[in-house]
């Protein structure tokens, strides 16, 4: 919308007319009728008794308009054509008043239209087409903060509709207005535009349909309604966001982590007492904020300061073993100053007489079968500090309940070793407790380290697949808490408390990420929605896999540059020129196996829109046949 164009058209008048619905306000809901089936819903979430309001309702209004002499019909005339007790469609229209106040809300756009013309001195008056009583619409445009119009014209009031070009000449012949002075906007074709003609004033149409999103697909007619919905919640809402990551966040973020919020909370057994719900740092902090915000009153549930490079002195210790060192790590061969670096040692720490091969490379999962690696491990010296920070570590899981009550592990999972490791410690000390992780995915060898029975996935796991995977890496980082990892534990006092690594200051655009996802949550937990549709798996990840697999130039730019630190600070997608990888393609083979957005890698090198994300599956397929 050209808002400076349509500005310079108005100006051209003194009077101004706004229609309510689709301009002035929208509703969260793709159609209209939609609104009668959420009531239909909300009745029987409230009652508990099944009622078809939805054909109700709409058979009640084709009636009460068959048999009005009027050109429209008021609120009390539908519900007077449905055959119910008093009582009960006292209720029912009450609730549809509710409703309807819950969707409804401004039009940034227009109103900023509707402001200007105040500031200028426009008379402004309301036209609408509308059943809904003219009382109700008043407090909800004052609610909205649109107020300083003349008067609020409605069919229903004054029997008279747009389309007929009637409504409008009573307006023009009541307040003596001459029909060249006016202007009217609106999003209708033939009620705001054609009708108006008919009265002889000028019109604007607005167009009604507008995708305001950046990687949520308008939906079809037959698209069912809870996906409708949220489109249309999210589509009404993203214009008033100032920058591109807070939209981003709003649209792509946000309905993901209320969905999964959601699905935690009923994976919960509410007649088991015993029982704490973690929330893990560092990747679950935009969760446990979201969780909290959506379930105020859950008292055992908490954010915990855990990494898996802070629990790995404490699983040796508790095990006895050192290979157990080796299986928290994420690949299986490490150089040995790799291994020293990540157990948090320096190389003056290492008290060797013989000389070193830091370059040689060691299976992690055997490190009890290398010698000279654990000749260097269990020294004295770093025995002497893996005790300590072992019992510091035992102190924080005992302060956060891991040795008195099951833990429900809520975390990215992916192959669910921290499971794992929790459980692992756990048992060293308790044989009667559990450690259950409730994941938004898992990947291929889950079931293998932690036994199927003992997690669950929200996405996808070894059973069931997902186009999310193919980002897994940009979501990490996308929903990464502002804070460093936890590197070890420190008791000050009575307390102890993590030690934390330290880090840069997130990006400005993730911070508009995290903000926009975290604004999502608080405005659809108001939402009637929240109560009346369901957000799958699927639906709430949606646009994220869309991100992922085809993303937008600007994603390219400002995530591609995005630092992902494993080991190694890497770029999110940052390939080299691509004449440079014509004359080296090896270099291009490597580049792209080490980037931790290659779908975006692909797009940024080739610069053409092409099915990377498919492509990349063939050839790792391809590449798995041949090893």
């Amino acid at each position: 919308m050209d808002k400076k164009h349509i500005l310079s058209r108005i100006m051209k008048y003194k009077v101004v007319s706004f229609d309510i619905f689709d301009t002035l306000l929208k509703r969260d809901v793709f159609f209209p009728t939609d609104v009668f089936v959420l009531v239909e819903r909300e009745y029987s979430r409230r009652f508990g008794q099944q009622l078809n309001f939805a054909s109700i309702r709409e058979n009640a209004e084709k009636a009460a308009r068959e048999k009005s002499i009027y050109q429209d019909v008021t609120f009390d005339e539908i519900y007077s054509e449905i055959n119910l007790s008093v009582s009960e469609k006292s209720i029912l229209q009450q609730l549809e008043l509710d409703v309807e106040a819950s969707l409804l809300h401004s039009n940034i756009d227009i109103q900023y239209l509707f402001e200007e013309c105040l500031k200028s001195g426009k008379t402004i008056y309301i036209v609408s087409d509308m059943y809904l009583p003219k009382s109700f619409l008043e407090r909800i445009l004052k609610r909205e903060g649109i107020s300083g119009y003349k008067y609020l014209y409605l069919s229903s009031e004054q029997r008279a509709k747009k389309g007929t070009g009637l409504l409008f000449a009573t307006l023009c012949k009541t307040e003596n207005i001459n029909c060249k002075d006016i202007i009217h906007i609106g999003d209708s074709i033939y009620a705001d535009y054609i009708g108006a003609l008919r009265a002889g004033i000028r019109a604007l149409h607005i167009k009604r349909n507008i995708c305001n999103t950046l990687y949520s697909k308008m939906p079809s007619v037959d698209t069912y309604l809870d996906k409708r919905s949220l489109f249309a919640f999210i589509n009404t809402r993203v214009p008033k966001f100032a920058s591109r990551g807070q939209r981003l966040g709003y649209e792509l973020l946000g309905p993901i982590i209320y969905s999964y919020c959601k699905w935690i909370h009923d994976s919960l057994d509410n007649k088991e007492s015993k029982v704490r719900l973690w929330f893990a740092a560092r990747d679950m902090y935009l969760f446990s904020m979201a969780y909290r915000l959506i379930y105020q009153e859950e008292a055992n549930c908490e954010y915990v300061y855990i990494s898996r490079k802070s629990l790995r002195p404490i699983l040796t210790q508790a095990v006895g073993d050192l290979t157990e060192s080796g299986n928290v790590l994420a690949r299986g061969e490490y150089t040995l100053e790799e291994l020293i670096r990540y157990m948090g040692y320096n190389l003056d720490d290492i008290d060797s007489d013989k000389k070193i091969d830091l370059g040689k490379k060691y299976n992690v999962r055997k490190l009890n079968d290398h010698k000279e690696v654990k000749d260097i491990l269990t020294s004295e010296k770093i025995l002497q500090s893996e005790r300590m920070l072992a019992s510091e570590g035992m102190k924080y899981l005992k302060e956060h309940g891991l040795f008195d009550a099951n833990i429900l592990l809520v975390d990215v999972g992916w192959h669910g070793t921290t499971q794992y490791i929790l459980e692992k410690i756990q048992k060293s000390k308790s044989k009667n407790l559990s450690v259950k992780g409730l994941y938004l995915g898992c990947l291929d060898g889950t079931n293998e380290k932690i036994g199927r029975n003992n997690y669950k996935a929200f996405l996808f796991d070894e059973q069931k697949t997902s186009s999310f995977t193919t980002g897994i890496i940009l979501f990490e980082s996308l929903v990464l808490a502002p804070h460093g990892s936890v590197i070890k534990y420190h008791t000050e006092g009575r307390n102890v408390i993590p030690v934390l690594n330290e880090v840069e200051n997130i990006s400005e655009f993730i911070a508009d990420v995290q903000y926009g996802a975290i604004q999502f949550v608080k405005e659809f937990r108001k939402s009637i929605l929240d109560k009346t549709i369901f957000i799958s798996a699927e639906m709430g990840s949606e646009a994220f896999i869309n991100l992922a697999t085809t993303p937008q130039k600007a994603e390219l730019i400002n995530i591609g540059r995005l630092e992902y630190d494993n080991f190694y600070r890497q770029k999110m997608a940052d390939p080299k020129r691509l004449i440079y990888y014509i004359l080296y393609p090896k270099m291009f083979l490597k580049d792209l196996k080490y980037s931790p957005w290659r779908v975006g890698f692909l797009y940024k090198l080739f610069k053409i829109r092409l099915p990377y994300s498919k492509i990349y599956s063939f050839m790792r397929k391809r590449q798995g046949k041949q090893t």
